[in-house]
């Protein structure tokens, strides 16, 4: 033969470092590095152990020039949307057939199988074609003798992980008979009725088909357990992995505020001073530019002594103009900026604009299509009436994504104080601050487990409602934004949105504000209330060139400039979100726009930066998708200071994987992302108002509800587990509540969440266990984000299709292991290797629990055994384990090996593709 074994394990081990994917070893527990060093120093002796096994390795061809660069091939291989999937490029399945083959014939090798495994007859040529030969199969050898494995052993520090013992506890059973493997076939696709899933019959738990174990998991390597005094409770444990890696979340943590939020002004914007007068204060960029104030006091600028309404260049900054206005009551008064040239525009600092659901309201025989800047003075409140805000920095998140209307529009007011009480949110729009604040939504969003809700764009947008209008605002039109400070006034007073967030830090939930600081628009709708002569477009520098305006973008929108001025006016606006109206944290819209325009890192890390100087335990999100790890580093490290960005390339195999036959879910991409995406510490989420309105290919989720694309009745119990996985996968989750009433359609089509559907029992159950693990995911510490480690990836099961983390408490060494079935297929006696060799484990959390629906197979706690734990595993499972005893803290200096630098991608995915 051309090539034996020993010689394409080498290759391999060569090839992968080459091409970005690092620990991703062939012989479990043992890198890259050391498993070059053992074969190029174990070859011969391995050859002759090949022979002696009777080990027939087909012959094998390679192309001797490097492996191409090729792009993934998207195919649609059924015409089911089940069936439609990414597959592979042919590359990356001949190497994905060559590492199972390798594997087979290592593991059996070192482990003594004696169960027989098929072998692939591997061909790889210009054309990449693969051929598999099932038919010929290799026995099984016995160990090695005592002269390999002490060459082993003495190449390689941890070769002893080769005969651990949690890889003996973990070997598979004897082969099953062919009648049990013929009842554990793959499922055929959802909706065929040519199974239980199909015909909406959920699998019985007590099935007597036995389901074996994985017989070749994927394990990762465990973390040792040396011993380290216990912290003090003030002080967590940074673990050190988190501390290398400078993450933003975690060196946040002992910040203190470097100035008063009290101090805090705007650079524009408008001040109630105590003599009852007033100071407007405009960026208007223009040292030569002179405007005048108009409005309800002056009689709209009908007065005969108009020079004292003219706003002037400030001597410390002469971009900013201000004017004083004498005592008086200036409350609701509305107003318009003249300039030189006589034509209106206006003050782009104001509170709020005018809408007519707001004139409708707060004003008699005004007219309604007015848009106006409006001065509020806001109503002080109380330190009794204000609740602390809430510290989210070293919290696990779990955010509920939403806006307003959505939120409230079926929601029926059950607080019977209120004046709204029996009321629902379509009959007070105009009130919906109010509405949401009293009628017990705080509570309801606490009930369901969150302990963060993310409130779409609530800045002044382009769609306005009218009173009496059929249709409600659209939730699209809220990233139209036409102002930075301003409120959507539609909804009620900034007073009133200040109280609604004070309602959900009564309920323990945080509120977080999407905010738009990408682009703005430069349109509105129709006249009267045309927008482009009134806003943005209307303010220029001394030079000529707009003040605010930058590039056009493909959705019809301006980028800003990212100009020092502009900056600072985008900064100001950020702070005044958190500190006057109370917002616990930002999410920037389009990261990843604002970061490829001239300055706008620089934007990003200065405001970034003044949060923290003025309020540390607010946090800055950002929806940046094309993992750069600068962005989440903090700014003493030269990033850019976000608390975390999402991971859209999770997010496509999750829309993809999740709508496959259980088979052909692809573990080894799940794997690598997982196991490479670790030190971004991303935010994972099964789908967000992007996903869940904009369509995608028929193979996709995209564009609709789980629960639409899944169509499975009973079979949405997928949704639990999967959902599980984003969650566990990080120290930060969203989702939206429709994903959990189970509702059809789409965010277009069907907004509104329908509350309802939470009496239907077997939605409730859903809920209630989506509910108890958000809490126990945000109230254990070992998902916090100062706790992540290079190893919480602990194990992967490809046959299975089952998903294991391992969350560390560094504090005090408690481990805990959340485990996740993707798959539909009962596991009676599921088996995982755990880090501890004696333990008691507590079941924090079991889907198979009566009250989920499930039949309580597991006790409330389980013992380690041979450094294992055995435990019932149902259909689309989620278990949990925190250990209870035996805590052995961990030892900075030996915990774990310095961070490498992070791969991004395999080099053949094209950039049109992420």
């Amino acid at each position: 033969m051309d090539f034996f074994a020993i010689f394409l394990v080498y290759q391999l081990t060569a090839w992968l470092p080459s091409h970005g994917i690092q620990n991703t070893p062939i012989i479990p527990g043992v890198s890259v590095n050391s498993q070059v060093k053992i074969l190029q120093e174990s070859a011969p002796r391995l050859r002759d152990r090949f022979k002696e096994a009777g080990v027939d390795i087909l012959e094998t061809h390679f192309a001797t020039s490097p492996l191409p660069q090729v792009p993934m091939v998207f195919a649609n291989e059924g015409s089911s949307p089940y069936e439609g999937a990414l597959t592979t490029s042919p590359v990356e399945r001949f190497w994905q057939s060559l590492i199972q083959n390798i594997q087979n014939i290592v593991k059996a090798l070192f482990y003594g199988q004696s169960k027989t495994q098929p072998v692939a007859a591997l061909n790889y040529r210009d054309t990449f074609n693969v051929s598999l030969s099932a038919d010929n199969e290799i026995p099984m050898a016995v160990p090695p003798d005592d002269e390999t494995r002490a060459s082993l052993v003495e190449v390689s520090e941890h070769a002893d992980a080769i005969a651990s013992p949690s890889e003996k506890a973990i070997a598979p059973e004897q082969p099953i008979s062919e009648e049990a493997e013929a009842q554990t076939a793959p499922i055929p696709e959802l909706g065929t009725g040519d199974s239980g899933l199909g015909t909406g019959v959920f699998p019985n738990p007590h099935s007597p088909i036995p389901i074996p174990q994985s017989p070749f998991p994927i394990p990762h390597s465990p973390l040792p357990t040396p011993h380290s005094p216990l912290p003090t409770p003030h002080s967590p444990v940074v673990s050190p992995d988190a501390k290398a890696l400078h993450l933003a979340s975690v060196e946040i943590l002992d910040k203190e505020a470097k100035l008063d939020p009290k101090s805090f002004q705007p650079e524009a914007g408008t001040r109630f001073n105590d003599d009852g007068s007033l100071t407007l204060r405009v960026l208007v960029g223009n040292p030569s530019e002179r405007l005048t104030l108009i409005g309800d006091f002056n009689n709209w600028g009908k007065v005969d002594n108009l020079k004292a309404y003219e706003l002037q260049p400030l001597r410390e900054n002469p971009l900013i103009h201000s004017v004083t206005l004498p005592p008086g009551d200036y409350h609701k008064a509305q107003y318009r900026l003249l300039d030189q040239n006589g034509h209106e525009r206006l003050d782009m600092g104001a509170d709020i604009f005018s809408t007519p659901a707001f004139n409708t309201r707060f004003y008699e025989n005004r007219e309604k299509e007015s848009l106006n800047a409006v001065f509020w003075k806001p109503t002080p409140r109380t330190e009794k009436e204000r609740v602390e805000r809430m510290d989210l920095r070293a919290q696990p998140l779990v955010i509920g994504e939403t806006d307003i209307v959505s939120l409230a529009l079926k929601w029926t007011c059950n607080n019977p104080a209120s004046r709204f009480a029996g009321q629902t949110g379509a009959d007070n729009i105009i009130e919906l601050y109010n509405f949401v604040g009293e009628c017990g939504l705080p509570e309801k969003m606490a009930e369901l487990g969150y302990n963060a809700i993310e409130f779409m764009p609530l800045d002044t947008h382009v769609d306005f409602w009218e009173p009496g209008a059929k249709y409600f605002p659209d939730w699209r039109y809220s990233y139209i934004t036409l102002s930075l400070y301003s409120k959507h006034a539609d909804f009620g007073s900034p007073d009133e949105l200040t109280a609604m967030i004070n309602a959900f830090h009564k309920a323990k939930v945080a509120v977080i504000l999407d905010v738009v600081y990408s682009h703005y628009s430069d349109r509105g709708n129709n006249p009267p209330r045309t927008f482009r002569e009134l806003g943005f477009s209307q303010y220029h520098r001394a030079d000529g060139w707009e003040l605010y305006g930058g590039p056009w973008t493909k959705w019809g929108t301006r980028r800003f400039t990212y100009s020092p001025e502009i900056r600072q006016n985008i900064i100001d606006a950020a702070l005044n979100n958190i500190l006057r109206y109370g917002f616990d944290g930002l999410r920037v819209d389009n990261v990843n726009g604002i970061d490829r325009q001239p300055y706008g890192r620089d934007f990003l890390k200065e405001m970034t930066q003044a949060v923290a100087n003025y309020e540390p335990r607010a946090v800055i999100i950002g929806e940046g998708y094309f993992g750069d790890p600068i962005l989440n580093r903090s700014v003493e490290a030269g990033g850019a200071g976000l608390l975390t960005t999402y991971s859209d390339r999770f997010y496509l195999w999750f829309t993809e994987d999740i709508i496959k036959y259980q088979d052909k879910i692809n573990m080894w991409y799940l794997d690598h992302m997982l196991s490479n995406d670790w030190p971004r510490n991303l935010l994972y989420y099964p789908g967000n108002h992007d996903e869940f309105a904009n369509p995608g290919n028929p193979f996709q989720t995209r564009g609709r509800y789980l629960a639409e694309a899944i169509k499975g009745g009973v079979h949405n119990r997928k949704i639990q587990s999967w959902s599980a996985l984003a969650m566990f996968a990080s120290s930060y989750y969203l989702d939206m509540p429709q994903l959990w009433t189970q509702q059809p359609g789409n965010l277009n089509q069907n907004p509104a969440v329908d509350w309802a559907r939470f009496e239907d029992p077997y939605v409730a159950q859903m809920a209630q266990f989506q509910a108890d693990m958000k809490r126990f995911f945000t109230h254990e510490t070992a998902f916090a984000p100062y706790n992540i480690h290079r190893h919480m990836v602990h194990w992967i099961d490809d046959v299975n299709k089952v998903v294991v983390f391992e969350k560390i408490d560094f504090s005090t060494g408690r481990r805990v292991y959340a485990v996740v079935n993707l798959g539909d297929k009962i596991i009676e006696h599921y088996r995982i290797p755990v880090s501890t060799t004696e333990a008691t484990f507590k079941f924090a959390l079991d889907s198979d629990r009566s009250v989920y629906g499930g039949n309580s197979h597991n006790p409330l706690d389980t013992e380690v055994l041979d450094h294992s734990l055995e435990f019932y595993l149902g259909s689309y499972g989620v278990v949990s384990l925190v250990q209870q005893d035996k805590l052995e803290p961990i030892l900075e200096s030996e915990a774990i090996q310095p961070v490498e630098n992070p791969i991004d991608w395999l080099p053949w995915l094209p950039d049109s593709w992420y």
